[in-house]
Parts: C-alpha cells; sequence; structure tokens
C-alpha cells in the first residue's frame, strides 16, 4: 500500500475482524476474507495491519459526460446528461466484459491511475459536473459499489447542488451498502442480470439471488430501478432463460420496469471461450417478443443503430411518447411530470 498515493487510501466502512490478521469486507457479497498485506477479489480492498482499507477513492480511470440514456436509463429524467466516472477492479470474473481496461487492468496501468494527478476529488467531481451543466452525476463504467466510500461523499454534495445520482451496476452489495446508498442519496440504479442462476454461477462466480434481492430492495426503497441483459449467443440465449429473467421482473419489480436487451459484440477473452460472433438481430427481436408477451410494459433492444425498438410506447393510449435515436431525444409527449400528455400513463421520473 506504500506506492499508493494517501489521496486514494480510506478506511472501508463495513468490515468486521476474523482474528489478529484476516479482516472480513462486507461491501459486496462476495464477504472477502483478507489476510494481512493482501487484496480481496475486486482488487480495490487492501488489508493493513489487521483494516481493510479502499485503495480507489477518488480514482479517475474515465470520466465523461454521458447522456442518461446511455446508461441505460430510458425512463429517468430523458435528454439529460450525466457526468460518469468510473476506478477499476470488479467482483465479478465475465470472460466477457465490455470495459475489460478498467475491471481487469494490467499492472502498469494500476501505477498510472494510482498516481496523483489521477485523483478527483468529491468536491472537484461535482464542480466540474456543474460547470458541465450535467442535471445528474453516474458511477459506472466498472462496477461502482467499489467506490462506495467516495459515493457517499458525492452524493451528498450533488444532493446540496439540485444534482440527481445513478449507480449502473451488477448489484451484488451488500444490503447494508445498499441502504446507505439509497439513503445518501442514490435516485436512479441499472442492475445487469447477466443470465440465470446456473449460467452467472458458472461465469462469473457470484448467486444471482441475491442480485434479484438487492433490485428488489431498492425498488422498495424507492430507488427508480431498470434491468439489463447483455444476450450472449450460446450462454444466456436461451428462450427459457430470457422468459424466466422477463418473468421475474414482472412479478417481482413491477410491469412498468424497464428492461434493456442488448446485442453483445466479442469483447476480451470472449474469442477465447469460442464466442466470435454478436448476438443475432433475428434473437434479439424474438427476446423483445417473449418479454412483451410476459406483459412487460417497457423493453427496449441495445445496441442497435437507428432502432425503433429504442422508442417508448405508452402502454395505455399505444401513441409514442419518446422518439430516440443513438441516445438523442427527437421527440417527447411527456408533461411536466413524466406522464403521457395524451392519456396521462405515468411514464418517467423527472
Amino acid at each position: 500500500m506504500e506506492s499508493i498515493h494517501k489521496n486514494f487510501i480510506r478506511k472501508a466502512k463495513y468490515q468486521i475482524k476474523i482474528n489478529e490478521k484476516t479482516s472480513q469486507c462486507l461491501t459486496c457479497e462476495r464477504r472477502c476474507k483478507i489476510p494481512e498485506g493482501t487484496l480481496g477479489h475486486c482488487q480495490t480492498r487492501y488489508n493493513h495491519k489487521g483494516h481493510i482499507y479502499t485503495i480507489v477513492y477518488g480514482c479517475n480511470a474515465g470520466m465523461s459526460i454521458n447522456p442518461i440514456e446511455k446508461k441505460p436509463l430510458f425512463h429517468f429524467f430523458p435528454g439529460s446528461k450525466a457526468l460518469t466516472i468510473g476506478s477499476f477492479g470488479c467482483n465479478f470474473d465475465c470472460f466477457w466484459c465490455q470495459n475489460h481496461h478498467m475491471s481487469h487492468p494490467n499492472e502498469k496501468l494500476l501505477d498510472i491511475m494510482r498516481s496523483y494527478e489521477n485523483y478527483i476529488s468529491p468536491e472537484k467531481f461535482i464542480e466540474i459536473a456543474i460547470n458541465s451543466k450535467c442535471e445528474g452525476i453516474s458511477i459506472s463504467f466498472n462496477e461502482p459499489t467499489l467506490l462506495f466510500e467516495y459515493s457517499l461523499d458525492v452524493f451528498k454534495l450533488a444532493k446540496d447542488e439540485g444534482l440527481y445520482n445513478t449507480f449502473v451496476s451488477n448489484g451484488y452489495m451488500t444490503e447494508s451498502v445498499l441502504r446507505d446508498l439509497v439513503k445518501g442519496g442514490l435516485n436512479a440504479i441499472n442492475i445487469d442480470i447477466k443470465g440465470d442462476k446456473e449460467m452467472v454461477q458458472k461465469y462469473c462466480g457470484i448467486n444471482v439471488e441475491k442480485v434479484w434481492k438487492n433490485a428488489k430492495l431498492a425498488k422498495e426503497l424507492g430507488t427508480h430501478v431498470e434491468i439489463t441483459t447483455l444476450l450472449i449467443e450460446n450462454l444466456n440465449t436461451d428462450f427459457e432463460v430470457i422468459t424466466e429473467i422477463a418473468e421475474r421482473i414482472h412479478k417481482e419489480l413491477g410491469n412498468d420496469t424497464p428492461f434493456h436487451l442488448t446485442r453483445f459484440f466479442p469483447h476480451f477473452q470472449s474469442i477465447d471461450h469460442g464466442i466470435t460472433k454478436p448476438t443475432s438481430i433475428t434473437f434479439l427481436e424474438e427476446s423483445f417478443k417473449i418479454a412483451k408477451r410476459v406483459g412487460l410494459n417497457f423493453v427496449y433492444l441495445g445496441n442497435l443503430l437507428n432502432s425503433e425498438f429504442e422508442n417508448t410506447l405508452c402502454p395505455k393510449c399505444s401513441n409514442m411518447v419518446i422518439e430516440r435515436s443513438s441516445f438523442d431525444i427527437r421527440k417527447s409527449l411527456l408533461d411536466s411530470e413524466g406522464n403521457c400528455k395524451i392519456c396521462g400513463y405515468p411514464i418517467c421520473v423527472l
């Protein structure tokens, strides 16, 4: 830890001591037991003299201004922009990772990211958001749970300035962390449901039931929730899997919960696992039909250029209330409260 600039180091909020040299991290549901002098699974939690520290507080591995639709969050302040920041590391092991350069960086890149010039204080981050005329902020790119302590400090400042707070997450934080995030000001979260129980256990090394539990809890706590599933052929593209996910969204989160079915393009170690082609458009369209037949009102297909499947139709009057093109809003029939102008059906959070 001596090689890491002191600005990146903060004591982890949730941990318990197992014995003199080992402590358990309680930030995510891996609940790593970390011996002294070593890192947890995510590579961002370090045991120093029996105490666990985050080593990525304010560590800027990537920052950009994004349309909120890019998260994707289609029913939360549509047309707004969020200053987005991410760090490095991940608590999942997905071989198809779309941001692997951040979630699984090499040592040289880690050294660069730990230098002081890559530190962004919460105050500076919010200052940039305001000066950039963003309506909110987002913690994203890699798993935002790993920036938990930083997020709490950023959320408070954002709330004070009237900005919204969002996460794009795998949803594997502990309940205490999720409750703290919501209490601290988390307004919306997109949670990735990667597949069924067997697939997620085999390829991500985690229990997907805990993700479902957090999605349900976030909704109960008043946070806006949208769900994304990246469709990877021969991995999670059995129609039974799509049906199962759609039915659980309908039953546990509600039929107005937006469901994003996203096209996969080979990344990271995908070719090593025999996955060499993007998801077929035919399969995507059939998956869309399945989710709609289940009864979900808002289903979208992602990673398709100029697709009609990005648009929002009112489930009551069938009018197109939001027309989208590559994350841009081309047409909106929402009133000032986010309802359909034609019939009054609630569509978005504004």
